[in-house]
């Protein structure tokens, strides 16, 4: 870690993103509280987080064909710009006036938007900027950067809501997106992948997408594997609409729990960044992968157990544990396995599949939670992860093969 820290280039990517991301976590956790405070139901939230998942369900493997055609850096470049300008003209509204419901919820779907674009361009631009044998380290060091914004956003959203408003959390987003531009922009950085992009130029996005897909199914258990190890990442998205209701009806608690909930699980978050490359030294990538996202189950229905402020901030920290050990884990996999030119693609894809699963569960959740408690939402959430913890044992262990296959060609290639 102190090899790739000490590269300036990736001190720019590590800085950028942790200054944007401190912002954007603020701002989705100011969104979601006015919305369900605003109204006193799910039912508005739930339909917001609905149509977001439609969206980029559909924009998703769009922008998966960019970032494998155009240079991964400029699609974050404007990503930020997008960002800045949006959030901007709506932070200067604030000023002026109260937001109303359609603002907050354009505030929201363009956030989301950001995110669809941010994590595959990322991805991307690292396989294709740095050397395999730093994927691990730089994994987990962005792993850290994005959950010590999500710590800063945690500790600081529930001060600035309460004292000075959304206004103030959303032009500080702003101005987070500038800075990380700024900062981004220096990054040097060389698109070697121009020819097979230019070639790919003469076939539609619509069969960039088949060639993805065609890529998937020849791969035995890949499709499977892709799906299962999302669960805990999409079960942490589905949380993002029961975890208000929890803490507001259930729990009977104010913001300060919702915040320290999303602090204490960027700390465990945090926490895998750190000790992840140990814990898979010890126990292998196939017993880690498993056995946190069985972890992940065990916990939350311990938390539903046991209706308090303090349980659910302790969950959470377990949480962040379980789905950062997961992804990273997952993520240096798909960077040894898959392709520089079709990584965009390949992840976009998955990300695809996960908004499908989210709009299933946000759906089914926004019409369930009013009714049954957020707490029903959960136990769902918990016997889902269950079954992916088998889907992965069943899957997995083509993936470790080919992984070991390719890290061995590519030793003899050196």
């Amino acid at each position: 870690m102190k090899e790739v820290f000490a590269n300036i280039d990736f001190r720019k990517l590590f800085f950028s993103n942790l200054f944007s991301g401190f912002g954007q976590g603020m701002t989705m956790i100011g969104i979601a509280w006015y919305l369900v405070e605003k109204t006193g139901s799910a039912q508005l939230l739930g339909s917001t987080m609905f149509t977001s998942a439609v969206l980029m369900f559909f924009i998703g493997p769009y922008i998966g064909t960019l970032i494998d055609r155009f240079s991964r850096k400029k699609m974050l470049l404007v990503e930020n710009l997008i960002g800045a300008s949006v959030l901007g003209v709506l932070a200067v509204w604030g000023f002026f006036g109260s937001y109303m419901e359609w603002m907050l919820i354009a505030i929201y779907l363009v956030t989301t938007f950001m995110y669809q674009i941010h994590y595959p361009a990322q991805s991307a631009l690292v396989q294709e900027g740095f050397e395999p044998r730093h994927y691990n380290s730089i994994n987990s060091l962005l792993e850290i950067e994005g959950q010590t914004a999500s710590v800063l956003a945690g500790g600081v959203a529930g001060f600035l809501l309460n004292s000075y408003g959304l206004h103030i959390v959303i032009l500080f987003n702003a101005l987070t997106y500038l800075f990380a531009f700024g900062l981004l922009s220096t990054m040097r950085y060389t698109f070697t992948l121009e020819g097979e992009a230019k070639a790919n130029q003469r076939v539609n996005w619509l069969g960039q997408l088949g060639q993805s897909w065609r890529y998937i199914q020849e791969k035995r258990g890949f499709l499977i594997f892709g799906m299962s190890a999302m669960m805990p990442f999409i079960a942490i998205m589905a949380s993002n609409l029961l975890k208000p209701v929890y803490v507001s009806q259930t729990l009977k608690a104010d913001v300060s729990i919702f915040s320290l909930g999303e602090m204490a699980y960027a700390i465990g978050a945090v926490a895998a960044g750190v000790l992840v490359s140990i814990m898979v030294a010890k126990m292998g990538q196939f017993s880690a992968i498993v056995g946190n996202t069985l972890l992940f189950a065990i916990v939350i229905v311990a938390m539903v157990s046991l209706p308090h402020g303090w349980a659910l901030v302790a969950s959470y920290m377990v949480y962040g544990w379980c789905n950062a050990s997961v992804r990273l884990i997952r993520q240096s996999l798909y960077m040894t396995i898959v392709p520089k030119h079709f990584m965009g693609r390949v992840m976009s894809f998955f990300n695809s599949i996960g908004m499908m699963m989210r709009l299933v569960l946000i759906g089914f959740f926004t019409m369930m939670i009013d009714y049954t408690g957020a707490s029903a939402g959960y136990l769902v959430l918990a016997g889902l992860l269950l079954l992916a913890a088998v889907g992965i044992a069943v899957t997995m262990r083509s993936m470790l093969a080919e992984a070991t296959n390719r890290a061995a060609v590519a030793t003899e290639d050196r």
